[in-house]
């Protein structure tokens, strides 16, 4: 057993992140739950991000990268180098009471069937909801649970859902493993953007569950979930694609080509009108990566790929 192991390893991605770091960090050395470590994955900041963490929290181990890797592959350089038995994924943006911690980990430590945790996550105001959860529907869209609405209390009961956001969860590191594949636990393909929901879906396919807390509550601090510009759009359309590709069931393939014609196909067309450079480029990314997705998808040997 390695005597430096903490339970926790928390994970941080950061870019320009001189607005926020700090309460975040602050957030941290508040809690309760002391048994903990925190790695921060910096891509690459211009600003005085690293200079914040350096001169106020030195104990914080930093890893510096020399471009924007995205925020998959800079959640996968933390995950490979932390030592704790469950990984706290949080955005640089987040911040929380100081029981938050302990509360997430006493509902994971004892319960071998879940891979992660996820807390109520609300926005500045405290009275919108960022995320309750991740949702997946008939048609596999994906929707945080609640965004936008105002939180009137209706989803302040402890629940499986099918995924969590990454903004904030506790993860099994046993289930990060599990679906580990050529050292990638995030897929950075998706670089970002419903990464969560990928790996929330290849988890819950290897038996794995997923747990809402409302009890456990943070605040997402810059947070739109879910917003409608047109990179957004651009990786919502190109991603939701890739997911499918790469999880979905062949019954639930034939499904989908049921209703591609009077569901899909009119979002496309609207979207190659209003927004034709980033459609255009969602198709050809979806065409270069098919072949990567498919092999993915039919890869086998998860854990010690």
């Amino acid at each position: 057993m390695n005597p430096y192991a903490k339970q926790v390893s928390v994970v941080i991605v950061t870019y320009n992140s001189e607005k926020f770091i700090e309460d975040c960090l602050g957030s941290l050395a508040r809690q309760d739950f002391k048994d903990f470590e925190v790695i921060i994955i910096d891509n690459n900041s211009k600003d005085k991000t690293k200079g914040i963490i350096k001169s106020k929290y030195p104990d914080v181990r930093i890893i510096e990268n020399h471009n924007n890797e995205g925020t998959c592959e800079a959640r996968n350089q933390g995950i490979a180098v932390a030592r704790g038995e469950f990984i706290l994924c949080l955005d640089h943006d987040t911040r929380f009471y100081q029981d938050f911690l302990s509360t997430l980990y006493a509902s994971i430590k004892n319960n071998d069937c879940i891979a992660g945790v996820g807390p109520k996550i609300l926005m500045a105001d405290t009275k919108r909801i960022y995320s309750f959860g991740i949702h997946r529907t008939f048609l596999r869209r994906f929707y945080d649970i609640g965004s936008g609405k105002k939180d009137l209390g209706s989803e302040n009961i402890e629940k499986y859902v099918f995924g969590v956001s990454a903004a904030a969860v506790l993860y099994r590191k046993r289930a990060l493993e599990d679906i580990r594949l050529k050292g990638e636990y995030f897929d950075k393909d998706f670089f970002y953007f419903l990464e969560d929901v990928d790996i929330s879906w290849r988890m819950r396919k290897r038996g794995w569950e997923f747990l809402y807390l409302p009890r456990a509550e943070c605040m997402h601090i810059g947070g739109r979930s879910r917003k409608k510009d047109r990179i957004t759009q651009y990786l919502c359309m190109r991603n939701r694609y890739l997911l499918i590709i790469k999880n979905e069931s062949l019954f639930g393939f034939l499904k989908l080509l049921a209703v591609f014609p009077v569901y899909d196909l009119w979002r496309m067309l609207f979207m190659s009108f209003t927004n034709t450079h980033y459609c255009l480029k969602a198709l050809n990314d979806i065409r270069r990566l098919y072949p990567a997705m498919v092999g993915k998808r039919y890869s086998r040997n998860f854990s010690n790929a």
